[in-house]
């Protein structure tokens, strides 16, 4: 896609997928989907939407457990391209998440599992999830969050193609999304499985120094993960009702 950056993000160059496999990229896996799946009390008939669906592993899952009309939405054609040849009649789209090809009103959910904090433009996002659900449906969120705003400045400056440079607190998260028309109903905090998926890496890699090597070749792993360690990361999991 001509609007994709330049650099491949860790998401495409296989570093994450080597400690997850290609399915769910992110810390929790199906499990957080199950939570959030139960918190938002869809039914079988809900229209989701899962933004940054990467190889559509989300939707297959959730197609296979009866929820017939989840779709998924990546900007990464790579990604998308895996998810198809795994499973050709997966509905999978690209496209950007300030530009979602729905009507408005469409959706009764949009999932965004480890997702959000890599999105170019975050208030783009947020403007076009609003616009795309139906009064009172529901943004579900699982993502990193920092524990220590102090730390932010030191991590942010860092050159980095994933989504630890839009890293923010839950302050700042809650305060936008209020901006947005959102209300946060369900906040969890799901640290443990981000310290869950380091010990993947490390397994993986061999060490977390390796790790960054290869995720993000462009950025010192000594200053990086000094920075992610200043930023106290942690993971979350939320469900917001549009307002």
């Amino acid at each position: 896609m001509s609007n994709c950056p330049t650099r491949q993000p860790m998401y495409e160059n296989g570093s994450l997928s080597k400690a997850t496999g290609d399915k769910t990229l992110r810390p929790g896996g199906f499990d957080l989907t199950d939570r959030l799946l139960t918190l938002c009390e869809l039914s079988a008939d809900s229209r989701i939407v899962d933004v940054g669906c990467g190889t559509g592993g989300t939707v297959e899952y959730l197609r296979d457990s009866g929820f017939a009309h989840a779709i998924g939405i990546d900007r990464s054609e790579l990604l998308l391209q895996t998810g198809i040849c795994r499973r050709p009649d997966l509905p999978l789209a690209c496209a950007w998440s300030k530009s979602l090809p729905m009507a408005s009103g469409h959706a009764d959910a949009i999932l965004a599992e480890c997702s959000f904090s890599a999105m170019a433009g975050l208030d783009g996002a947020l403007t076009e999830f609003h616009r795309v659900l139906r009064s009172g449906g529901r943004l579900a969120l699982s993502d990193i969050y920092a524990r220590n705003a102090e730390g932010l400045p030191a991590l942010h400056s860092l050159p980095l193609s994933c989504g630890l440079r839009h890293a923010v607190t839950r302050e700042q998260l809650t305060e936008n999304l209020q901006a947005h028309g959102f209300e946060i109903a369900v906040w969890e905090d799901h640290s443990e499985m981000l310290k869950q998926l380091v010990g993947q890496m490390i397994l993986a890699h061999g060490s977390m120094r390796e790790f960054w090597s290869q995720s993000e070749p462009g950025t010192d792993p000594m200053e990086l993960q000094i920075a992610v360690g200043k930023a106290k990361l942690g993971y979350h999991l939320l469900v917001a009702q549009k307002t």
